[in-house]
């Protein structure tokens, strides 16, 4: 647990001996873990008075993977001030890496009593809670939090995550939409970009890709390519470039099928089976293979009376796409021939739209790369009823894009969340990211 990405607090401290600690602190955000080493040492010799101190020189060490010298300090730090919430943080971050558990719980608590809202405390506790299992009651801490800190993004944006997670969607559109407020004000959007896209991975995607099938095809189980590994396949000849998954249908397997499946995968070493949702039909089987960290989805679409194949993505969002029937072919590709839906421009369009094959695409009058297409938004087969959660979920991925300054990813968001909803929050951030001269062509260096 103690890999989990947590938030520790570092005030100013009014004596002048802990200057050291502070610049240490920047030298390890900087990347010179060497300096910051030095600080540290440096920094445990100094006869320091002030309970800031001991907790500024607990946060390094949480930093330096030091989490035992950290809890010692953050306890010299309470004892010189028990009502020092940034300490109470910083000795449950540390408690946490040290498997103490419930001390890190009761040190958060501890910090939000002292200092309702209090961003850190909220994040962590949720964190914690999650990690247990406590889903709901990260939830209130969360929702807490953000209610008493209304300006407050970051608090906001996770009350959101956590509410799409607890499928309270209302909740989840009311918190992301209060986030990407405090986003656009917050946001310099002058900042030199980033891209949003992995290096190649064709190599390691097709690999996956042929062993994933052969391993259905010994199962004797019936499947066929979808989504963005055949669309780049029919396309383009070979993977994205950006492609991090691939997706495999298995239309009409039966619940034996199913559990035939699972069973194989999660016995295979090579593969990680994840477990299906508690009380929810399993509409996907996702794995990860191992070695190379690429995931595999298999799809389990059923075929409706009207010969109409539904595919439904499960929790949380319960996305659902109503395809036009279709028959199975083949497509000759890296010398064997794949099982894929035919007519294949009638499949593909009916998922990407009739202009699939173009490299740009158009939505509410905005061109942007087609790579920034986002299906579980823009499927034009999306159902009337799990549009609204679709929305919400590409709000949030907007935030997401929006805070690592990926800003042709957070354009064509926008384009497509404008072809959906016309949204005053994404449209004041459409008009600052064009102003700021971004558009969805470029890829951020």
């Amino acid at each position: 647990m103690s890999q989990l990405q947590w938030n520790v607090r570092v005030a100013r401290s009014p004596e002048p001996a802990a200057d050291a600690i502070v610049q240490a602190a920047r030298s390890l955000d900087a990347g010179d873990r060497q300096e910051a080493e030095q600080g540290y040492r440096k920094a445990q010799k100094e006869a320091l008075r002030h309970p800031a101190s001991w907790s500024n020189l607990a946060a390094l060490g949480i930093g330096l993977g030091d989490a035992a010298g950290a809890r010692a300090h953050a306890q010299r730090a309470l004892q010189l001030d028990s009502r020092h919430a940034d300490a109470w943080v910083n000795y449950g971050v540390a408690s946490w890496m040290l498997q103490r558990r419930r001390d890190a719980a009761q040190a958060m608590h501890q910090a939000l009593v002292l200092v309702p809202g209090l961003e850190a405390a909220a994040l962590n506790y949720a964190q914690m809670q999650r990690a247990v299992g406590r889903d709901d009651r990260a939830l209130e801490v969360l929702r807490d939090a953000a209610a008493r800190l209304p300006g407050n993004w970051q608090l906001a944006l996770a009350h959101a995550e956590q509410a799409r997670l607890r499928m309270c969607h209302d909740e989840a559109r009311a918190a992301v939409l209060q986030a990407l407020r405090g986003l656009s004000a917050a946001t310099d959007f002058a900042a030199p970009g980033r891209s949003g896209l992995r290096p190649p991975a064709d190599a390691g995607v097709t690999a996956v890709l042929h062993d994933t099938c052969a391993q259905l095809d010994a199962l004797g189980v019936g499947y066929h390519l979808t989504a963005g590994v055949l669309l780049a396949i029919v396309k383009d000849g070979r993977p994205f470039p950006h492609d991090k998954d691939i997706d495999l249908a298995l239309p009409d397997l039966s619940e034996h099928g199913r559990e035939r499946v699972r069973a194989h995968f999660a016995a295979n070493p090579d593969y990680r089976a994840f477990p299906p949702p508690p009380s929810a039909p399993v509409t996907v089987i996702g794995l990860l293979h191992v070695a190379s960290g690429i995931g595999v989805d298999l799809m389990l679409p059923r075929s409706g009376p009207d010969g109409r194949m539904r595919n439904q993505m499960g929790w949380p969002d319960q996305l659902a796409s109503e395809m036009p029937a279709y028959r199975i072919g083949t497509f000759h590709w890296d010398g064997r021939d794949w099982p894929v839906p035919e007519p294949l421009d009638a499949f593909l369009g009916a998922m990407y739209g009739a202009d699939w094959r173009e490299q740009r695409r158009v939505d509410a009058g905005i061109e942007y790369d087609r790579c920034y297409s986002d299906t579980m938004l823009s499927n034009p087969s999306r159902t009337a009823e799990s549009l609204p959660r679709a929305v919400t979920l590409g709000l949030l991925r907007l935030a997401h894009a929006l805070r690592g300054r990926e800003w042709a990813r957070a354009v064509a968001y926008c384009a497509q969340l404008l072809a959906r909803e016309d949204l005053a929050e994404v449209r004041g951030l459409l008009a600052r990211l064009q102003a700021a001269g971004h558009d969805g062509l470029r890829f951020d260096g």
